[in-house]
C-alpha cells in the first residue's frame, strides 16, 4: 500500500501560481512529528522565516531524489511540463538556491529528517507538483469552471499520476473550499471506475474508486496539515515552489519591493499601478478572479 498527501498553495491569492503537490510514502503519520514541520500558513507568517521552508523543501527533495537541485529549475522539473510563452516570466528569473539557509544547515537538517523517517518507517517514494501558471488559471476561468472545481482537476492529474506507478493507494487531499460533497468531481476523469461513497462531513469526506486492479481510497481531510505528515510536508514543498515562482516574477518585473501575490496592501497597490499600464504580459501576471 502507498500513501499520498496532496496540498495546495496560492488557492486564494491575485498574482502568480497555483500550486498543488502530492507526496508519496510507504506509511503516514497523523501526530508527533518535528515541531518545526507545520502548517506552511503558519510557517511562512513572515519572509523571515523562509529559511526554515527552503531548509525543509530542499532537505526533502535530496531525500527523495539522492541529490541536491544543482539549480531551481531542478524543482520545477520534478513537476508537470509547464508551457511557459516568449517572456518566460518565471523561469528565467528563478533566484540560485539556497538563498536563506546554506548547504551544511541543510545537509544538517537533511541527516535528522532521514532519521525521523526511517524511525516512522517512512520511505519517500516521490513528489509530483502539479503548476498551474496565470495564463492557465484565467483560461480556466474563462471556460466558466468553477475555483473549487479548477483546484479539484489539479488534484485529479497527481492522483492519476501515481496510479500509474502503483496499484492501490491512499490518498489523503485537503479539503477543497471547505467542501463536504464531490462526487459530481469524480464524473468526467472518473467516469469508468466503480465509486463508492464512505463518508461525507465536514471534517472528512471518503470515497473507494475501483478499475481493473488499481485501487483509491480518496479521503478530503479538513486542515490536511494538522493531520498528515505527508500532508504537511506536501504544503511545505509546495509553498518553497510558488515563493520560487514568485521571486522570478518580482525580479521580471523589476519591483522595488518583494510582492507577494496575497490580498495584502503592498499586492494591491502594486496592481493598481500595472493594470494603468496595460502590460502585455498581463495575463501571466494577474488573476481574472
Amino acid at each position: 500500500m502507498i500513501y499520498v498527501s496532496i496540498d495546495e498553495n496560492g488557492y486564494g491569492p491575485t498574482l502568480g501560481p497555483l500550486i498543488t503537490t502530492g507526496i508519496a510514502g510507504t506509511s503516514d503519520i497523523d501526530n508527533g512529528w518535528p515541531e518545526d514541520i507545520v502548517d506552511s500558513k503558519k510557517l511562512f507568517s513572515s519572509y523571515k522565516k523562509f529559511a526554515t521552508i527552503e531548509k525543509i523543501a530542499l532537505s526533502l527533495f535530496k531525500i527523495t531524489f539522492k541529490k541536491f537541485p544543482s539549480t531551481a529549475l531542478d524543482l520545477f522539473k520534478q513537476s508537470n511540463d509547464i508551457k511557459c510563452p516568449k517572456e518566460q516570466i518565471c523561469l528565467n528569473n528563478l533566484p540560485q538556491v539556497p538563498m536563506k539557509t546554506s548547504i551544511d544547515q541543510i545537509n544538517s537538517y537533511t541527516e535528522y529528517l532521514y532519521d525521523f523517517l526511517n524511525k516512522q518507517n517512512i520511505t519517500i517514494k516521490s513528489i509530483y507538483s502539479q503548476i498551474t501558471c496565470v495564463k492557465e488559471f484565467n483560461n480556466l476561468c474563462r471556460k466558466k469552471l468553477r475555483k473549487d472545481y479548477m483546484n479539484y482537476l489539479q488534484f485529479e492529474k497527481i492522483i492519476l499520476n501515481y496510479c500509474k506507478t502503483f496499484e492501490n493507494i491512499v490518498v489523503s487531499a485537503g479539503k477543497i473550499g471547505g467542501r463536504n460533497y464531490y462526487m459530481d468531481f469524480f464524473q468526467k476523469t472518473f467516469s469508468s471506475w466503480k465509486i463508492k461513497k464512505i463518508n461525507e462531513s465536514k471534517d472528512i469526506s471518503e470515497y473507494i474508486l475501483i478499475k481493473n486492479n488499481s485501487g483509491i481510497v480518496l479521503k478530503f481531510v479538513k486542515n490536511i496539515e494538522d493531520k498528515s505528515f505527508l500532508g504537511v510536508l506536501a504544503g511545505i514543498y509546495g509553498k518553497y515552489i510558488r515563493e520560487i515562482s514568485m521571486i522570478g516574477i518580482n525580479r521580471f518585473l523589476g519591483t522595488n519591493r518583494f510582492i507577494s501575490g496575497y490580498r495584502d496592501r503592498y499586492t494591491s497597490e502594486f496592481i493598481k499601478k500595472i493594470q494603468n499600464k496595460n502590460l502585455v504580459y498581463m495575463d501571466c501576471i494577474l488573476r481574472v478572479k
